[in-house]
This record gives C-alpha cells, sequence and structure tokens, in this order.
C-alpha cells in the first residue's frame, strides 16, 4: 500500500512538471514570435513561427511520452540560458542579430529542463529546426543580390510582354508606358528564396523524403520558385504603379511593404507545399506498392 502512494506520488509529480514545461515551452515560442514581429517585421516572425511549429511537429509523437527528469546541472544551465534570453530580448533592437540565435538556445534551454540526457537524441530534428532561423538569416547573406535583383526585373518583363503589356527592362527598372518599379535589393525576393530554402529544410526535417534525389530536386526547385513567385509580385506592382497608383498609393503601399507582401510569401510557401507533398505521396505510394515476384520466387512457393 505504502508502495502504491508513493507511486502515485510520483505520478502527479511528473504530470505536475509535463504541464509546466509544456507551458513554459509555449511561453518562450510565443515570447520568441512576438519579438521577431515587434523588432524584424512580419516575414521574419512568420518564419519565425514555422521554424516553432516545424520542432513541434518533429516532438508530435514524443510528447505523450515526455517526463521531465533534470538533474542539477541540466536544471542549472538550462535556467542560465532561458534568463539569459529573457535578458537579452529585453535589449533587443531593431538591427539586432542576437534576435536570430535566440530561439536555439531558448530551445537548447528547454531541452535541459525538459527532456532526460537518454532522450536526447530524439529531439535532434526538433532542435535542427531552431537552427533554421540564423540559417536564415546566414543564406541572406550569402546569396547575390546584384544578379537576383536583375534577373527578377527581366523575369517580370517578361511576364508583362507575355500578358501584352507594352513593358521594357533598363537595368533595374520595369518600365510601363504609365509609370513603371525599380527591383532593388529589399523588394528582389532574397529573403522570399531564404524563407523557402529554410521551409524545405523544415520540411525534410520533419517528413524525411529517400532516396537523395527527392531532397535535391526539392532544394534546386525552391530558389526557382522563390524566383518567380517575386517575379510575379513585381510585375503585379509594375502593373499598378502603370496604372498611375504608384509608391505612396494605399494600393502599391499595400502589395509592396505592408501585409499584401506577405500573399506571395504564403504563395511561395503553398506552392513548395504542393510540390514537397506529391513527392512525400508518390513516395509513401512507393513502399505500399507490393514488389511483383520474379518467376522463379514463384515456382518455389508453388513447390
Amino acid at each position: 500500500m505504502t508502495h502504491l502512494k508513493e507511486r502515485l506520488r510520483n505520478l502527479r509529480r511528473w504530470w505536475g512538471l509535463r504541464r509546466l514545461w509544456l507551458l513554459l515551452a509555449a511561453a518562450v515560442a510565443s515570447q520568441n514570435v512576438a519579438l521577431l514581429f515587434h523588432t524584424q517585421g512580419g516575414q521574419a516572425s512568420v518564419m519565425g513561427l514555422l521554424i516553432w511549429a516545424g520542432a513541434l511537429i518533429c516532438l508530435e509523437d514524443r510528447l505523450p511520452l515526455l517526463r521531465p527528469q533534470p538533474n542539477r546541472v541540466q536544471l542549472v544551465l538550462g535556467s542560465v540560458l532561458l534568463l539569459w534570453v529573457i535578458g537579452r530580448s529585453a535589449q533587443a533592437g531593431h538591427w539586432d542579430g542576437a534576435l536570430f540565435a535566440m530561439a536555439p538556445i531558448a530551445g537548447m534551454a528547454l531541452l535541459l529542463l525538459g527532456v532526460p540526457r537518454r532522450q536526447w537524441r530524439h529531439c535532434r530534428e526538433a532542435l535542427l529546426c531552431l537552427f533554421m532561423l540564423p540559417a536564415y538569416v546566414l543564406v541572406l547573406r550569402v546569396l547575390p543580390e546584384q544578379p537576383i535583383s536583375l534577373s527578377v526585373a527581366h523575369g517580370a518583363g517578361f511576364l508583362l510582354n507575355s500578358l501584352d503589356f507594352a513593358a521594357r527592362v533598363e537595368y533595374r527598372s520595369v518600365l510601363l508606358p504609365g509609370g513603371g518599379v525599380q527591383v532593388l535589393a529589399g523588394c528582389n525576393g532574397l529573403d522570399l528564396m531564404a524563407q523557402l530554402l529554410c521551409v524545405a529544410a523544415l520540411f525534410q526535417l520533419a517528413f524525411p523524403l529517400r532516396p537523395w534525389r527527392a531532397p535535391l530536386l526539392v532544394f534546386v526547385v525552391t530558389p526557382l520558385l522563390g524566383w518567380f513567385v517575386n517575379s510575379v509580385r513585381v510585375a503585379m506592382l509594375a502593373i499598378i504603379a502603370g496604372a498611375g497608383h504608384g509608391k505612396g498609393s494605399a494600393l502599391f503601399d499595400f502589395f509592396h511593404e505592408q501585409a499584401g507582401s506577405l500573399l506571395f510569401s504564403g504563395a511561395g510557401t503553398l506552392l513548395l507545399g504542393a510540390l514537397y507533398l506529391g513527392l512525400l505521396e508518390r513516395q509513401l505510394s512507393a513502399h505500399s506498392t507490393p514488389q511483383p515476384t520474379s518467376t522463379k520466387t514463384r515456382q518455389q512457393e508453388l513447390t
């Protein structure tokens, strides 16, 4: 009887710690996304939301088995990292590069506080998802700005001429008879390409494709998809400017700088998701299709 009471007491204690850890993880993720929104804007906050959602998907099967049992070293290290994230967030400015490192650091703090060391290998994919946020910034720095801007301008001009608009491309400018737009560094789609590449990596971590040719195809097509979506956006802005609603008008600013620009980000993510889902379904159907048996094997079964 005493043994049973002790087990019930331990079970209640474990259940309380588990709920506390889940609440802490939800609060940390919400704080990180809100911080990105207030300091970096909508694009970065969408990226933050995606990487935390990817980490949750990778941990989804493990959450019912989660039993927080941190030892003293884990408790101290996890608390120190979490306090650093909270303190550093309070000092963060608009152009603070440390903002993009806070998600993986907070993830490591949660790992130390909630997951026994023997189970860390099961959280590898979830932690790698959180590292996609600094990877997003790294891709932005690595991709060349000028060639992409010029190619987007020519892509938008090609789309407009295909739709019978009298478009003319001069270096970075896409011009129509009534006006035009200039493709500068801030609107050349680099951020969209980086976001889609990181989303493709999140998909691969959460729902891995096999063999290597399928993920290679995804990572080759993804930046081209971002280029195409942004070329459509630039062509649309050129049409708006050519109709007399240039920069400063409500319609132009909505699709250029405000929430309307996120529609193209969502469209790119949706197209990437459709491509990935098609490849995943093809992989699953190939595994579920029974392999044809050879004539020799059939004869052996008959005998």
